[in-house]
């Protein structure tokens, strides 16, 4: 919004200067020599804040969907360690069961390339009192 001010005839020892109107803008706090510059001016001002509440509202839009991926996620992890915690359990109750009954159990643990790691047993050995 401008506003017409008329401005005082400055005075020094040589020289006298008046100009007739200068404009003020209150959006930016500040004098403009021509209406055009102001325009311009709070043109630009505009364009600016439009952008800022753009990318305030894509903003929050991502972090919405980052949130729900992250609900998404502890569901699906604690589904999962749900059915590892059960799957767990039945193997150990097994595992225990035949153990007492046979007086141990052998397992071999084996990589992806078919090579020997360890045997359940020697942890059984080294490692358990039954």
């Amino acid at each position: 919004m401008e506003t017409k001010t008329k401005d005082l005839v400055v005075e020094s020892e040589n020289t006298t200067q008046t100009r007739n109107y200068d404009y003020y803008s209150r959006e930016l706090k500040q004098v403009f020599s021509s209406l055009e510059e102001l325009k311009k001016a709070e043109l630009k001002l505009h364009e600016e804040q439009d952008a800022k509440a753009k990318l305030q509202i894509e903003k929050k839009e991502r972090a919405k969907e980052v949130e729900e991926a992250y609900l998404e996620y502890q569901k699906v992890r604690e589904e999962a360690l749900a059915n590892i915690s059960k799957a767990e359990k039945k193997w150990l109750e097994l595992r225990d069961k035949f153990a007492k009954d046979y007086n141990g159990y052998h397992m071999t643990y084996v990589n992806n390339n078919g090579k020997k790691e360890v045997s359940f047993s020697d942890l059984l050995d080294n490692f358990f009192i039954w």
